[in-house]
């Protein structure tokens, strides 16, 4: 037989082969298409949730440390607006507060914390807070309030204390690093009631001044609160 045939032969065998396979291929991929519909929607989703665990995290962190000072502990208030509100949460957007955030407001306390502008944070950051926030809504508080936090009627020394001071004493009253404790056997404990009333009015070394953002009669029911603490 010609030597032509069988390399005709050999190559018709090869195509069929390579075109079978081709069309194998072809058949599975087509029949794992809709599988990829149905698995790949659940993958992101979950994959999103995972994401926005990890963002409210780290958010509740960075809210610790360079919001609560003036916001309050998990955003209830104190020398600034109450975040965790149902006023506040409920007219801003995510734009709106990350933009708080990142430039701050001009003429008040509130200095942008963005790091393009000169402050701490990044923008994944900044975003970790804003998705932090935002997990407080459920369930946030009626405040009628809520821009002036410390203005309200009625509020305890506990009360008090935890809106203004616990975001650096602790409410334990046990302080931190560079921050005495207010507890029993502290320091503050042997000194007489004119002396924290001094010391809160007008501030010392890092504590800012609180005269003219508490009353006398808030201040007092501070160091009350405080006394029946040291006291037990």
């Amino acid at each position: 037989m010609p030597v032509g045939h069988d390399a005709d032969r050999e190559l018709d065998a090869s195509t069929n082969r390579w075109m079978t396979a081709g069309a194998i291929l072809f058949l599975v991929l087509v029949a794992a298409f809709p599988l990829y519909r149905i698995v790949e929607p659940t993958n992101r989703a979950e994959a999103l949730s995972d994401r926005m665990e990890h963002l409210g995290a780290l958010g509740a962190e960075l809210f610790d440390t360079q919001c609560a000072q003036c916001h309050g502990l998990e955003g209830r208030g104190g020398l600034a607006p109450a975040l965790r509100s149902e006023q506040f949460l409920a007219s801003a957007t995510d734009t709106q507060i990350r933009q708080l955030v990142a430039v701050g407001i001009p003429g008040s306390q509130m200095s942008a914390y963005a790091s393009e502008l000169g402050g701490p944070l990044t923008d994944e950051q900044i975003e970790a807070i804003v998705v932090y926030l935002r997990s407080l809504e459920e369930g946030a508080p009626d405040l009628a309030d809520w821009r002036y936090p410390l203005a309200q009627e009625g509020l305890t020394g506990r009360e008090i204390f935890n809106m203004a001071c616990a975001s650096c004493h602790g409410v334990d009253l046990q302080g931190a690093e560079g921050i005495p404790s207010l507890g029993p056997r502290s320091e503050a404990a042997e000194e007489p009631d004119s002396r924290l009333e001094t010391r809160i009015s007008g501030g010392k070394d890092q504590m800012p001044a609180f005269g003219g953002t508490l009353t006398s009669e808030q201040i007092q029911l501070v160091i009350q609160y405080l006394r029946s603490v040291q006291s037990g």
